[in-house]
């Protein structure tokens, strides 16, 4: 389809032919935003059932479509609640079972039929075992990866393949299906109309259907309710890292062997995310945060006030300065004229009403309106002056040496979660790999946080910008204050 439309716009051809309007689009809007930009390039629809495609037939034949698809779906539902009832499974494979190929007495196939794979009913008793022995998701999927076994999807095992979703009722701990129950209408399907994806959302509770299938229970109830119990349990008990203090570079820090996470494993030290949750790194090594964080300051320090790097910065410093200007002057001037404007047609109305040429009960009303157009405007303009400017500052390479060592060289007096805050913004990303010499440590500085430190201002959330590699080498001290 997207061919076809690119196609139409270059003249390639002047005519679309299909059996029936729906096999072009179902969809209300599709088909309409399809015909506008067919009629645009000069390209007629016809079809074999309706002959020549207009308007009428947009409207009338697009809403039939719509109306089937939505008449359709239920169908395809009650048929599936049929299923349900007569105890077959509708939708796709679970892990652990494969599909029955069976024929009825009438020669018809007999679908929704499951029966179980021993070899991964096998493994799924042996998730059941070890997480009621007390194992945690993230050790299971460790020794499954570590054994060679295979995962639902054929890549690794993660701790969320083994513990899913509650709300869901997905993952080999929550899904009933185990337990030789099966739960029918879990999450409904929706494309987003945006993305054109399907995305799933979870029904509510009481409107699922269950079926109970003796036959396909891998383990007992009592096993699978036990699980549940200690889900419950374990979800009740403080997480140690809600209440861990921030640390300098918490979330900055990356893996260079498998670009995951490098986060803490203790109070001290730094590991692979990887490595820990599901076993797929061999990055094995951990790293004292307080290393890291010495060497990354070190390298601010040293790398950050060099020629170059503040050289870089003044342009960029600079830049910014010309692009705010001209912003503010330009929407400065759109104010101003659109302020002229409405004055010209105030003294209009204003000289209707002199003269006598309309009742000034018919015009009061768009009399009100203009004045109320010009005082929000005048707020406008006002609320534009009072921003902040970007001020030339001629000293700014020296402003930016004082400010990066009083940051690095801070006392912990004042604000200290200020001081982290803003150095956090001078790094977007640490990585590090572990080298038969040591640890070699790259840092990724920004720029745009460099200028937003010398003018004492925060970046906007999500802001993109220049950004300059440098490497933390081995031995890196912050050099003496005041040097």
């Amino acid at each position: 389809m997207t061919t076809m439309l690119s196609d139409a716009a270059k003249g390639a051809f002047d005519i679309v032919c299909a059996e029936a309007l729906d096999r072009i689009a179902r969809d209300q809007e599709d088909i309409a935003a399809i015909y506008k930009r067919l009629t645009f390039a000069g390209v007629a629809i016809h079809t074999l059932s309706d002959g020549k495609v207009d308007e009428l037939h947009i409207g009338l034949m697009g809403t039939m479509s719509a109306l089937y698809l939505k008449d359709l779906a239920e169908k395809i539902r009650r048929g599936q609640r049929g299923s349900v009832a007569r105890s077959r499974i509708p939708g796709g494979l679970t892990y652990g079972y494969s599909i029955v190929r069976a024929f009825g007495d009438d020669g018809e196939p007999v679908r929704g039929l499951r029966e179980i794979v021993p070899e991964q009913a096998a493994v799924v008793r042996r998730v059941y075992d070890e997480f009621l022995a007390g194992r945690s998701p993230r050790q299971i999927a460790i020794s499954l990866n570590a054994d060679g076994v295979p995962s639902p999807r054929g890549s690794v095992w993660t701790a969320s393949s083994i513990l899913g979703s509650r709300s869901r009722s997905v993952g080999i701990l929550h899904n009933a299906i185990y337990a030789g129950r099966f739960v029918y209408n879990r999450v409904q399907m929706k494309r987003d109309p945006e993305t054109r994806r399907r995305v799933s959302r979870p029904d509510p509770a009481d409107e699922r259907i269950s079926a109970h299938i003796p036959e396909l229970a891998i383990v007992s109830a009592e096993r699978w309710q036990a699980a549940q119990d200690a889900i419950a349990n374990r979800a009740a008990q403080p997480l140690p890292q809600r209440n861990r203090p921030r640390h300098l570079l918490s979330g900055l820090v990356r893996c260079g062997k498998c670009g995951g996470g490098f986060a803490a494993i203790n109070a001290r030290r730094l590991g692979c995310s990887r490595t820990r949750e599901a076993g797929t790194c061999d990055q094995q090594g951990t790293l004292a945060r307080a290393e890291v964080e010495r060497r990354v300051l070190a390298c601010l320090v040293d790398q950050l006030l060099s020629p170059e790097a503040i050289s870089l910065l003044v342009k960029t410093y600079h830049d910014e300065v010309a692009a705010a200007t001209s912003d503010r002057r330009r929407r400065t001037a759109a104010i101003d004229k659109r302020i002229a404007e409405v004055d010209v047609a105030l003294g209009r109305l204003v000289g209707a009403i002199e003269t006598g040429a309309a009742d000034f009960r018919m015009i009061r009303e768009a009399l009100v309106a203009r004045q109320a157009d010009r005082e929000r405007l005048v707020r406008e303009r006002a609320e534009l002056g009072a921003i902040e400017v970007i001020a030339l500052n001629p000293a700014i390479a020296e402003a930016y040496r004082r400010r990066v060592r009083e940051l690095v060289y801070a006392d912990g007096s004042g604000a200290p979660e200020l001081v982290a805050r803003q150095l956090r913004e001078l790094v977007e990303q640490v990585t590090v790999r572990q080298t038969n010499s040591g640890w070699s440590i790259d840092v990724l500085t920004s720029l745009s946080g460099a200028v937003d430190l010398v003018e004492g201002r925060s970046p906007p959330e999500g802001s993109l910008g220049r950004s300059v590699a440098v490497v933390a080498k081995e031995g890196f001290e912050p050099p003496t204050p005041g040097l």
